[in-house]
């Protein structure tokens, strides 16, 4: 962490601070970094510095949310320009000319082709590949030796047709599928120096030993992959600072900034002494708690906005909890000491949870209004959204109710200890546990809820093998369209789905109905039938949807605030 030092200047009240290092920007989060490699991000730390070092074929249009502009690609393919086929199912796409790496080597369709079929053959529990594998293999589910789906699909999906053409066949028509690919992680990497650092071949050969590689095994975890982006990673101290260089191979104008530094600095208090010394230009979207922000606001020279966001928080529940090699379990049974693998599996269970949360006070008193209670996976700010669907609301007598039903009196009865888990630096998810704790342990002097905190670094980690019991879990659109949302968290092998391993197959086969469809209104029928159903089953226990905050000194330009955006994007940043 930068040591705050004070100034020392000498300031008339009012009075801006002055800059210091115009062609540096020092840039504050509460998250350290799990790796780099495209392969296992699919969270906003790792996918600041990807974003940033590596690129993709569409790019989102300023703070436009559901239009993209070509990247890497020469133009949007269109069924009337030919690069669309007329059943939905072919994207030729011709790539810019004279692209390159930053190490100064072309970059080509071989490239591409390379980068997309690495992310469905590794298909990491961490990563995106989930995102990916839905349009071009037909289903949502990881790549896995044995499965059902294996490299032959995968070799299918995505061709090179010649240097500057690369060809994507779909199983079925896929409306969103430009969105798709302009996902931060869907970038471009040199197959070459993959392959020279002692990557997958590129073949048949050797997939197999790639598929699922843990993240502690991947070569280029801390260093990330050869991308053409316009910066690299100059220096990663840990857990602790990025530092971005300004690639000046880069194909298009140098970015005006010369260096980027992110430093991770769990402490509140902290990154605000340092925006208001002048030690830090801007903080990551949402990094400063509302309850802080008078005291941010207060600061000569600093501006923040606001921006109604396109994400979720909400109570995850595992209904089969992995304890191996962990205490996660307690005694294992209904006793008192412990919980079951399947504690969750019990809908009364859920609901108890869902009706012991103070959603008005938690938003009122730790987010001071800056956001809204949802209702489900139709969101505020997306097609099909209603904003006087049901809501959970605090209910004592009603969760007593149901604690009372679930296990058939025994959570009741004999009570238990549940671990509950938060990621460092994020003191939001640490209060709605708290307060969770504080009403469910004030219903029954046998209910014991054991708050714990977790390194992000390990969060994903934990999550994605099943060793959480409940967690606070969020979730940013990763394009402008329901179905992102849905699949997330109703389908078995969505994002969490695969953690929690809730399954309704009622509730699945109506999201996988919907993403088929391409009438606009019976698509949406389908959704919110799924999102009803989700609610009356308590797929997951919604907290919140932010108004997103972006703090930084009034003398940084250029910054895009876009709602789909979960990390900054530093080219067009200027001090």
């Amino acid at each position: 962490m930068k040591r705050v030092v004070l100034t020392g200047l000498l300031m008339l009240a009012g009075a801006a601070l002055a800059q210091k290092n115009p062609d540096t920007l020092t840039v504050l989060t509460s998250a350290d970094w799990s790796g780099f490699d495209p392969a296992y991000c699919y969270d906003t730390a790792c996918g600041d510095i990807i974003q940033n070092t590596t690129e993709t074929l569409f790019f989102p249009d300023g703070a436009n949310p559901g239009r993209f502009v070509p990247l890497l690609a020469a133009e949007i393919p269109t069924v009337a320009n030919g690069g669309i086929s007329r059943d939905g199912r072919t994207y030729t796409i011709k790539l810019r000319p004279n692209l390159k790496f930053s190490d100064g080597t072309p970059l080509t369709a071989e490239d591409v082709e390379y980068s997309f079929e690495r992310m469905m053959v590794y298909s990491a529990d961490t990563g995106a590949a989930g995102l990916i594998n839905l349009p071009l293999l037909g289903s949502p589910e990881l790549v896995r030796k044995g499965g059902k789906i294996g490299y032959a699909q995968i070799d299918r999906a995505v061709e090179a047709r010649d240097r500057n053409t690369v060809v994507f066949t779909l199983p079925k028509a896929f409306t969103p599928f430009i969105s798709v690919l302009a996902f931060s992680t869907f970038s471009v990497v040199s197959k070459n120096a993959a392959i020279k650092g002692g990557d997958w071949s590129g073949t048949a050969r050797d997939w197999e030993r790639f598929n699922n590689l843990d993240n502690t095994e991947a070569k280029f975890r801390r260093t990330g992959l050869l991308g053409s982006g316009p910066f690299v990673i100059e220096r990663y101290d840990e857990g602790k600072t990025v530092v971005l260089r300004r690639n000046t191979n880069y194909w298009r104008a140098p970015a005006k900034l010369a260096r980027v530094i992110i430093q991770n600095v769990p402490d509140d208090t902290t990154r605000i002494q340092m925006l208001r010394t002048g030690d830090a230009d801007m903080v990551h979207r949402n990094s400063i708690p509302e309850a802080q922000l008078p005291n941010v606001q207060s600061i000569p020279g600093i501006k923040v906005t606001n921006s109604p966001s396109l994400a979720m928080t909400v109570f995850n529940m595992n209904v089969k909890i992995n304890g191996t090699g962990s205490n996660v379990l307690g005694s294992g049974r209904l006793d008192g000491r412990g919980i079951p693998a399947n504690f969750f599996s019990d809908k009364n269970l859920r609901k108890a949870f869902a009706y012991a949360f103070d959603y008005n006070t938690y938003i009122r008193e730790v987010l001071r209004g800056n956001a809204i209670q949802p209702s489900g996976v139709m969101i505020r700010g997306m097609p099909g959204y209603n904003a006087s669907d049901p809501k959970y609301k605090y209910d004592p007598a009603l969760a007593e109710r149901y604690f009372k039903a679930a296990w058939g009196g025994r959570v009741w009865q004999n009570g238990f200890v549940l671990p509950v888990y938060w990621n460092t630096g994020n003191t939001r998810r640490q209060r709605a546990l708290e307060l969770l704790k504080r009403n469910v342990e004030a219903l029954n002097p046998k209910f014991r809820i054991d708050v714990r905190e977790v390194p992000f670094s390990q969060y994903s980690t934990l999550q994605a093998d099943h060793r959480m019991s409940m967690n606070v879990a969020g979730w940013q659109l990763d394009y402008a369209d329901p179905y992102n949302m849905a699949e997330a968290w109703l389908i078995p092998d969505g994002y969490y789905g695969r953690s929690t391993q809730y399954n309704n197959p009622r509730i699945a086969a109506l999201v996988e109905q919907g993403v088929g469809e391409s009438d606009t209104n019976k698509r949406l029928s389908l959704y919110r039938q799924a999102h009803r159903l989700a609610f009356d089953d308590v797929a997951m226990i919604p907290i919140y949807q932010l108004n997103d905050i972006y703090i930084q000194r009034d003398y940084v330009k250029g910054r895009i605030i876009n709602p789909i955006f979960s990390q900054d994007y530093y080219y067009p940043i200027s001090k």
